[in-house]
């Protein structure tokens, strides 16, 4: 094993145990319930602003969410599609508005995700013998 497969090795466990982390600020922020729906079943991250339509993959676009209600908005609007289901609560659109303005830089799990993803990658070099 080179110098180079150990940096590379190293990277990715730190960008593996960045991105953990990360989804899990996310998900402890919103106590493991839905955002949406509020079950107690959330272990994906919706994006608010849908991948597909250029929402970034950051803080404050990514909310707690249940299998079930991450697949029923797909990229739809979110304040569209959770007006129209009949679990729709106002205190959960409130929480999720607030979630939108808060400022989430100061979050040590979120900046330590992005530092990390700004560095490339770099691939293993295989050590060739003359």
């Amino acid at each position: 094993m080179s110098e180079s497969d150990l940096i590379f090795d190293l990277h990715c466990l730190q960008r593996r145990t960045a991105r953990k982390r990360f989804r899990k600020d996310i998900l402890d922020a919103w106590d493991n319930l839905c955002a949406y729906c509020g079950s107690d079943r959330a272990h994906t991250l919706d994006h608010i602003i849908a991948k597909a339509k250029g929402g970034p993959t950051k803080r404050g676009n990514l909310l707690a969410a249940c299998p079930t209600c991450n697949l029923a908005k797909s990229d739809l609007d979110w304040f569209v599609w959770f007006r129209s289901q009949l679990f729709w609560s106002h205190e959960r659109e409130l929480a999720i508005w607030n979630w939108l303005s808060y400022n989430h830089e100061a979050s040590i799990a979120a900046r330590e995700y992005e530092e990390l993803c700004r560095i490339p990658l770099k691939l293993p070099v295989a050590d060739v013998d003359s």
